[in-house]
């Protein structure tokens, strides 16, 4: 137990690390505050830029410019990422838990070894990116299911309600014995609570609903989507990833007909 105390507070007192990407790159090209990293392949223009991190997703925007005299078919389930990382540094005989400076960026090894957390293993393969159009019909479903829920009508509540005003009604007039006004209340009990909890409930799927439905708008709205670029048309939309910290590096691989280019990307933790 003593040995669980001091490791726990050597986690605890270990550095934390902002994390970020960045084109690999200078490009001076920015949209919105973020740099792009670019690509061109037959005379198609790609950018993409770092969006956000999400608790398990990692979020870019693409842009496709089109000024050939062919049609483009762009496809988010099309692209992928490759990761890489830098070898971790060789430790020395005495060597000690590292403790980088304030604000220093430092590799995904260094963060990991400061840390004293073990490096998981780069995946195995190249890592696809998410495709919308299964998640959007998703949401909606449960969005519908969820509504569903919160409209429907409760009959045992009506019985229970029905029940406990009958017998309210038939105590009217009456001399009750302490046991009959018990079980009346009892009964009363039963129906308000239930009712009680099954509106709450109402309003929660309700609330659910909603979510899931903002859920699918935005997706519908920002996400990259499976379209056809007519010749001088261009297009731009959210890329969805799984994240994956522990790299240093990742190459995106675009699509651009039946070629694909690379856009890179550094990732960086920054000592906070």
């Amino acid at each position: 137990m003593r040995w669980l105390a001091l490791a726990g507070l050597a986690t605890a007192c270990a550095p934390t690390y902002e994390l970020g990407l960045r084109p690999a790159h200078i490009t001076n090209l920015f949209v919105e505050g973020r740099e792009q990293a670019q690509a061109t392949a037959d005379s198609v223009e790609v950018r993409l830029s770092f969006v956000c991190y999400e608790a398990n997703r990692v979020v870019f925007e693409a842009e496709y410019r089109n000024p050939t005299r062919h049609s483009l078919v762009v496809d988010p389930a099309a692209f992928q990422y490759e990761a890489s990382r830098r070898p971790a540094p060789v430790p020395g005989p005495k060597a000690k838990r590292p403790k980088p400076p304030l604000g220093v960026e430092v590799t995904a090894a260094v963060a990991a070894a400061s840390q004293s957390l073990p490096l998981p293993p780069l995946p195995p393969k190249a890592v696809d990116a998410f495709d919308p159009e299964p998640e959007i019909s998703a949401l909606r479903t449960k969005a519908e299911s969820e509504a569903s829920k919160a409209a429907r009508f409760d009959w045992l509540g009506l019985a229970l309600s029905a029940a406990s005003l009958a017998t309210d009604v038939a105590s009217i007039g009456k001399r009750e014995t302490v046991a009959q006004y018990q079980s009346r209340a009892a009964i009363r009990d039963v129906a308000v609570t239930y009712n009680v909890i099954s509106a709450a409930n109402k309003i929660e799927h309700a609330v659910a609903s909603d979510v899931l439905r903002q859920r699918a708008a935005m997706l519908q709205d920002y996400a990259l989507r499976k379209v056809t670029l007519e010749p001088g048309q261009q297009v731009r939309g959210y890329l969805y990833f799984p994240r994956y910290d522990a790299a240093d590096a990742l190459v995106v691989k675009a699509p651009v007909g039946s070629r694909v280019v690379p856009l890179e990307f550094a990732q960086v933790r920054r000592r906070q």
